[in-house]
């Protein structure tokens, strides 16, 4: 039988893991994400950014699939992700991050 501290060390244990868990999923069910980008063309309007203090998301609207970063007001740029026609998908880290507010959405050039 487990001591009373052990149990509780365990249980420290799995929920600690649960929570690193649980926060990397948004990061994990992203689409799809590509090296820095070489982004200096703005998106198109059909492309939207939706900022929060923690995340930032890009919907696609347009008919065709598009690859885009963000670039936050700092001047840093977000990996590239590719979103399908339809889509809205976790793109970056929000305010509260390393860098900032995000400024605008860029397209990603291919390599």
């Amino acid at each position: 039988m487990r001591s009373p501290s052990m149990h509780k060390r365990m249980k420290r244990i799995t929920t600690t893991a649960s929570a690193v868990m649980f926060l990397s999923l948004p990061l994990i069910l992203t689409g799809s994400a590509s090296a820095a980008p070489q982004a200096s063309v703005p998106a198109p309007p059909c492309v939207k950014l939706y900022e929060s203090w923690r995340y930032v998301a890009a919907s696609n609207d347009c008919a065709d699939t598009m690859t885009v970063a963000i670039v936050y007001q700092d001047g840093a740029s977000s990996l590239c992700s590719t979103l399908a026609p339809g889509t809205m998908s976790t793109v970056g880290e929000g305010y509260l991050g390393r860098h900032g507010h995000a400024d605008h959405l860029a397209l990603c050039e291919p390599s």
